[in-house]
């Protein structure tokens, strides 16, 4: 099983409790992929999924969960969308699809709307976490990948964004979720 994690906006490989995932996946005899998505500050949504199609490389798809963090879940979702074949799972922690009218991503969200029958189609498996009290994004934009992957959230009570500044260094739900997949 190979374990891609995709980080979102202003952020970079290992942060949050991303590098964490990595070492324990890794520990676990998972293959991991982390890259650094370019200009993460004021990310190009192509150039995004560009370089996460570049970092998959030939690997098999049905042997692949993707793990995104904030809008690496929406670059996460056009890979799925595109893809060529069912996915094992994709796990969205604090992810979103639309644009709820934040400056910092709202040029990224209004690039192109997502046909969610083929994502559903790509996908094994879902799984979407989200805090009940996220400071950046709205619960309904937080509750709408959950309505339209089809699967009831998993709502963790004061978890912030689910990030360093919230105490998400480490995320064992998350690692979890991975090892049920086998």
């Amino acid at each position: 099983m190979k374990v891609l994690i995709i980080h979102g906006i202003g952020g970079h490989a290992g942060i949050h409790w991303q590098q964490w995932l990595h070492d324990e996946s890794g520990k676990l005899g998972y293959s991991v992929i982390m890259p650094t998505l370019p200009k993460a500050d004021h990310p190009d949504r192509q150039a995004w999924l560009n370089e996460i199609v570049r970092s998959i490389g030939d690997t098999k798809l049905s042997e692949l969960v993707i793990v995104g963090h904030s809008l690496g879940v929406t670059t996460a979702i056009d890979f799925v969308e595109q893809a060529n074949g069912p996915i094992k799972a994709l796990v969205s922690v604090s992810g979103f699809i639309s644009d709820y009218g934040a400056e910092l991503n709202s040029y990224f969200l209004k690039l192109k709307s997502v046909d969610f029958d083929k994502v559903r189609r790509n996908l094994s498996q879902s799984f979407v976490l989200f805090s009940d009290n996220d400071p950046y994004v709205p619960q309904k934009a937080l509750n709408e990948v959950a309505i339209q992957l089809d699967v009831s959230p998993m709502i963790i009570t004061e978890g912030g964004h689910l990030n360093t500044e919230a105490g998400f260094t480490t995320f064992p739900k998350l690692l979890e979720i991975i090892q049920s997949l086998k």
